[in-house]
């Protein structure tokens, strides 16, 4: 017999008036009321501190993953005659421009070097064969 069902029992043998032992009954019942949400709570947290746990691995394999990737393609960066030079992975190895605003590949021509992307950006003055000068430069 649990600490309620006792004080149950008490509340029947106990010489009081009616109102007192209703009131009594009351309090207990808002105490059994609350150790049951009391219950509830406890299993609701070892549940939530379970997920958190869980969460936490996965960040970590996350953050994990991601330096992995960020060493395997980090890239060399250089800035010449406001050209964006870039090596690593992606561009085998090898110093190739790119734009210095969206950071997109650039396309050295006989007047100019421009971005291969849409941003517009253009180094009217610096052709080919200064890029090819900045590249063997830089190698």
């Amino acid at each position: 017999m649990g600490l309620l069902e006792t004080a149950r029992e008490a509340l029947k043998d106990l010489p009081v008036s009616d109102v007192i032992r209703e009131r009594l009954s009351l309090a207990l019942d808002q105490w059994a009321a609350s150790e049951r949400q009391a219950s509830d709570l406890r299993a609701k947290v070892g549940r939530l501190e379970g997920m958190l746990e869980i969460e936490r691995r996965d960040r970590e394999k996350a953050q994990q993953e991601l330096q992995r990737l960020r060493q395997e393609y980090q890239e060399e960066v250089r800035i010449e005659q406001t050209i964006e030079f870039r090596r690593g992975i992606r561009t085998s190895g090898k110093w190739s421009p790119f734009c210095p605003q969206c950071h997109l590949p650039a396309y050295a021509g006989e007047q100019s070097t421009v971005c291969s992307g849409h941003c517009g950006w253009v180094a009217s003055r610096i052709n080919a064969n200064v890029v090819e000068g900045i590249i063997r430069k830089l190698s």
